[in-house]
Order: structure tokens, then sequence, then C-alpha cells
């Protein structure tokens, strides 16, 4: 077992990412930390079941670069607790945490506040494991990362009277193929373009968000509630 200073090193001082992985659910848990322990770059600093298990080792000195957090939690109690609580008690302790809510779905009020209150990225179980390795990656790094599913379900429910910027037929959609996560080649063919086209409105968006990259741009439509329209 490692020390107390060893647990403290953080993956800016020895390479490696270090991962705090809360979730109550055992076969997921232990099969997704022996996958992140086999991946070179990261390691599994601490895995609990509970909130309270995961508070008391954190208040006992454990340090992490990346937390991932289960929406639905067990309390010691038994009882369920919402993984935002927990996220919300990390926040407090240590405001700069850089954290992701992996989630088989949340509701959207939960998914805004995540976002947009509690500055923490979003990823979907449904999607592929060679993307959470690219989430865990960017969110070390300081980015958030935002599935472009929770995306979507996010700006569904956006009246097209709330939107901040006056974008035009061509570009919500190019703007709703970059939520989807297609690539431009794909939404050229979606929408009958060039992909030369797509950049051209990518470039149009970008100027007029003040963004540079389509990272940037789908955080971008989220916390200022741009509808990209049906």
């Amino acid at each position: 077992m490692r020390s107390n200073e060893e647990q403290q090193r953080t993956g800016s001082q020895t390479g490696t990412i270090e991962i705090l992985l809360v979730d109550d659910h055992t076969l997921f848990r232990e099969s997704l930390r022996r996958m992140l322990n086999g991946e070179r770059g990261f390691h599994v600093c601490g895995d609990f079941a509970t909130a309270h298990d995961a508070m008391l080792a954190l208040n006992n000195g454990l340090s992490f670069d990346v937390a991932l957090l289960d929406y639905e939690l067990t309390m010691a109690s038994g009882a369920t607790v919402n993984g935002l609580d927990l996220l919300v008690q990390i926040r407090a302790s240590k405001p700069e945490a850089r954290v992701l809510m992996v989630t088989a779905g949340m509701n959207i009020k939960d998914l805004q506040k995540t976002v947009r209150d509690l500055n923490a990225g979003i990823f979907l179980k449904t999607e592929p494991t060679a993307e959470l390795m690219l989430a865990i990656q960017r969110t070390a790094k300081g980015e958030r990362w935002i599935s472009s599913g929770a995306a979507l379900t996010i700006l569904s429910t956006v009246d097209d009277e709330q939107s901040k910027e006056n974008l035009s037929r061509r570009e919500s959609s190019v703007l709703r193929g970059v939520l989807e996560g297609l690539s431009n080649k794909e939404i050229g063919a979606r929408l009958g373009l060039t992909e030369s086209s797509v950049k051209a409105v990518l470039q149009k968006l970008f100027e007029k968000t003040g963004v540079r990259s389509r990272s940037q741009l789908v955080r971008y439509a989220i916390e200022t509630q741009i509808d990209p329209g049906d």
C-alpha cells in the first residue's frame, strides 16, 4: 500500500494521471479500475463505493488529478444520494478539482448544474472506452469534457427565443453536427456541402462566438444556451 506522501503526488509531478473513482456498481468500478491501471499514464489512486468513504479518504489526505464520479451513489446508510452532492463537497475542499461526472443518464436540471454551476465535465457510460481515456486526459489538462449526447440533451430544452446568437439555418445545422460529434466530412455528407464549405461555416461560428476550437464551441453553446434547432 502506498504511503500518504506517495498518494499525494500529482500527475504533473509523476507523469501519471492519478484518478479518484467513485461508483457504487461494484462490477463496473472494479472493471474500470483494472482497465485504467492497465493503461500507461493512468493510475487509480482510490476507488470507493460511497460518497462517505470517498470524502473520508480525501479528508485523510488522499489527492487526485481527475475524479470520476457516478451520478447516483449509495450512502453509508444504504440510501441513494445525488452524485452532485459529493461534487459540491469536493469543490468546498478543493475548488480547482478536475471532475468528470460519469453517468448512464441525468436529468436536464442536474446536467446544467454540473456544467454551468459546478464546472465539471460529463461523460456518458454509453460512450466508447477510448473516448473515456481522451476525456480523462483533457480533463487533467484543465479542459471540460462534455459528451455530445449530454450536450444535445442540455440544448434540446432551450427555446428559440433564448438563443443569445442569431445563427443562420446553415450555421445551426453545422453546430448540431458538431454537438453530435460528427466530423466535417460527415456533416458535409448530411447537409450536402463540401468539406471546405463546412470548414468555412465553422470559421464563421468561431468568429461569431469568439472561440478557437470545436470543444470550445460546444462549451460556449451550452453556457450561453445557443439552440442549434432541429
